[in-house]
């Protein structure tokens, strides 16, 4: 597993054992072109990315005769000019060419994304060629939200598709319904950027997105939303007006617009849930992000009797680090009641749990605002190395 230095809040320092904070900025990329990895590959800076695999956006990267170019090698270069670190790279397969149809396409993702879920460290899925058959997009971008929502701790940076008019934009895009919704962020239109050479080229912003939510991470922390400035982008697509701007936003949709003197800039940071809890980015990859922490950072426990005792050490650990997370401003409030609950004991875990050797923590976060609570369950089971 790579390893990263992690700019996350610490836990306070107690006695007893001690959870930390994950990972909240490594991007995976899953694209169509061929000469992609069949099997994850952890790449660290454009240098290495562009030596491991030839993908030019001229060269090799067209598949069938028919099929639009491959836009990998665009978003990873645009990862790491936005301040994104090292990153996932992974290929779809032969079945992804076009060979075999629609069916075979999106086979080919639901198998890469299977590939995906054993990387726990994994915060942002970017898709950036969701769009090269069109016929099948939508359903390519239902398995990368089921994927994320399944993990619990993946939000998936999607895109429109090239071209589309303001008013085309849907709803909702993609159809998603809860709870998938919540871990997806769209954002429109497409942008160009300029190549070696000065050559101009049209390509998804989700790459440079990407980018830009690490480094969002890096200078204010997950909590921010992630918005600001696209670096190595020229323009958008097409211009907007601030009335085709709000139509597009109150549709889910993060709108990217040029501002004088500041370059391209996504102005918003919305999921496309209809949940007012979960429509904000920050608010989702926060509840991701302590999940996530929660998940992991008790391997202590994987190996101990299922005991109250156990259960006991395992609530002191989640309060301490929950309790660090408030005391440095992350989670609001002006008592650590008003920040967080925690329950694990006889309450929420039945005596049929315990002979399972399950361990239930239930956590509410108020990730928004002081005691709006949001709620989920981490669930491990003893005698296991990773939670559920």
């Amino acid at each position: 597993m790579p390893q990263q230095q992690s700019d996350q809040p610490r836990t306070e320092t107690v006695t007893g054992p001690l959870i930390h904070g994950v990972h909240t900025s490594v991007a995976a990329f899953l694209g169509d072109a061929p000469g992609l990895p069949g099997k994850p590959a952890f790449v660290r800076h454009p240098l290495e990315f562009l030596e491991a695999f030839s993908l030019r956006p001229d060269v090799g990267n067209a598949g069938t005769a028919g099929d639009a170019p491959s836009f990998v090698h665009d978003a990873v270069l645009g990862h790491f000019r936005n301040g994104g670190g090292g990153a996932w790279v992974l290929g779809t397969g032969p079945d992804a060419t076009g060979v075999g149809g629609e069916r075979d396409r999106v086979a080919a993702y639901r198998t890469a994304l299977a590939r995906l879920e054993r990387l726990p460290e994994i915060s942002l899925v970017v898709a950036p060629d969701l769009w090269r058959v069109a016929k099948d997009a939508e359903l390519v971008a239902r398995e990368i939200a089921a994927h994320c929502g399944r993990t619990g701790h993946r939000v998936a940076l999607l895109h429109t598709r090239q071209g589309l008019a303001p008013a085309d934009v849907r709803a909702r895009p993609f159809g998603l319904a809860e709870p998938d919704a919540r871990y997806v962020a769209v954002h429109y239109p497409w942008v160009t950027v300029t190549e070696v050479g000065g050559h101009e080229r049209v390509v998804p912003p989700s790459g440079h997105v990407s980018g830009m939510y690490c480094r969002t991470d890096a200078e204010h922390g997950v909590r921010t939303p992630p918005t600001g400035t696209l670096v190595g982008v020229v323009r958008q697509e097409r211009e907007l007006t601030e009335d085709e701007e709000e139509s597009v936003s109150r549709l889910g949709v993060n709108c990217l617009r040029l501002v004088k003197g500041r370059g391209v800039r996504a102005l918003s940071a919305h999921t496309l849930s209809a949940d007012a809890a979960w429509a904000d980015v920050g608010v989702c990859r926060l509840v991701n992000f302590t999940r996530a922490s929660l998940e992991r950072g008790a391997p202590w426990a994987a190996f101990e009797s299922n005991t109250a005792r156990l259960r006991a050490l395992i609530q002191q650990a989640a309060t301490t680090f929950l309790k660090g997370l408030w005391r440095q401003g992350v989670l609001p409030g002006g008592s650590a009641d008003e920040a967080f609950e925690v329950v694990c004991d006889d309450t929420n875990n039945t005596p049929e749990d315990v002979a399972r050797g399950r361990v239930n923590l239930d956590v509410a976060l108020a990730a928004l605002r002081p005691a709006a609570f949001v709620t989920f369950r981490v669930r491990r089971d003893i005698g296991h190395s990773a939670a559920i």
